[in-house]
């Protein structure tokens, strides 16, 4: 998928993982590396957000400059061991810990502006407004409640939210408590896996990025279709990649990996960015993606039992829908792109 990245940046990441790889560091280099690895990832969005304009050699000249920091490291005393220990990456736990403390973060001001107003924008862009008045909706992976509430504007008949995260789904219900008191909207710590969901009960379900940071993802997408109606309707977004921009989150989470991930999210959060960049550092500094093509995931669908029926439109110039968002340069920059699908169960 990534065969059409520059030969010499594959090189240059095998020299700085091998340079960097169980090396200790004292807390100013670590700080300085974070901190460096902030700065790629933002000037890479605004490279990528450029349209028709290939970022590949301004990425190039970056990551020269990434492999010459990794050298001055070396110069650097050493590291408290507690700080540098290897971090076991477990799938399922690390991204509990991960997404509870970002989604947490928003202000119910935040929250409300930022959050609901963005998946309004999406039902009606997309007019799944009949699929969603006088339904039955549930979200697989709720977070903080955010797209299941802005259904709220869309008179759906009954709302259920499930989540994994604590602290999640009490900041969705006292939002819920303050602001949708009459609605019949719910929230609930369940698994994915094991949703405890009535048979055939739902109208229209979501996964809204979540199953691509699971271990078994098929076993979720089957919980999804037990609980769905024949007939209902399935809104799907999970991220194609194999561009620039995850070759860049790629490399940045193999160079943190060894990093405990508290002191990234708060080197992240002392820079005073908005709360919408700070989640965005925060996932794709640290969230690991299983990527997919269109293909593959219509596939991967069809063989649980669904029907895909459209592409969907993210809708904001952050998203990189194909083929809705124009760039000449789009393969290379996103590979197979956000990839936003409504599919329908058989």
């Amino acid at each position: 998928m990534r065969s059409y990245l520059n030969k010499k940046l594959i090189v240059l990441k095998k020299k700085i993982l091998k340079k960097f790889k169980n090396q200790k560091k004292n807390d100013l280099s670590v700080k300085i590396l974070i901190n460096y690895l902030i700065y790629l990832n933002l000037k890479t969005e605004k490279l990528l957000l450029t349209k028709n304009f290939n970022p590949e050699l301004e990425i190039l000249k970056e990551i020269k400059y990434l492999h010459s920091l990794v050298e001055e490291i070396d110069s650097f005393k050493e590291f408290s061991k507690k700080n540098s220990k290897i971090q076991n990456f477990n799938l399922e736990k690390n991204h509990k810990f991960l997404f509870q403390k970002l989604w947490t973060n928003y202000t119910f001001d935040e929250f409300r502006k930022e959050r609901l107003g963005r998946y309004i924008k999406r039902i009606k862009i997309n007019k799944l407004q009949i699929l969603i008045k006088n339904k039955k909706i549930v979200d697989f992976g709720c977070g903080h409640g955010n797209f299941l509430m802005s259904m709220a504007k869309f008179k759906p008949k009954e709302c259920i939210g499930i989540d994994y995260g604590k602290a999640s789904i009490d900041y969705a219900n006292k939002y819920k408590k303050k602001f949708f008191p009459k609605h019949n909207i719910f929230f609930f710590i369940r698994s994915v896996y094991k949703s405890k969901l009535k048979k055939n009960y739902f109208d229209f379900a979501i996964q809204n990025g979540v199953f691509h940071h699971l271990k078994n993802e098929n076993s979720a997408y089957r919980e999804v279709y037990r609980v769905l109606k024949t007939g209902g309707y399935f809104w799907v977004y999970t991220v194609g990649g194999g561009g620039i921009r995850d070759f860049v989150w790629d490399l940045s989470q193999k160079l943190l990996q060894n990093i405990d991930n508290n002191i990234v999210q708060n080197q992240i959060r002392s820079i005073g960015l908005s709360t919408n960049k700070e989640y965005h550092l925060g996932d794709g500094l640290s969230a690991r993606y299983r990527n997919a093509d269109l293909p593959t995931i219509k596939n991967k669908l069809k063989k649980i039992g669904f029907k895909f029926v459209k592409q969907l439109n993210g809708g904001f110039k952050t998203d990189f829908d194909y083929p809705y968002y124009k760039d000449k340069f789009f393969n290379k920059k996103f590979g197979s792109g956000d990839l936003r699908i409504l599919c329908q169960k058989r």
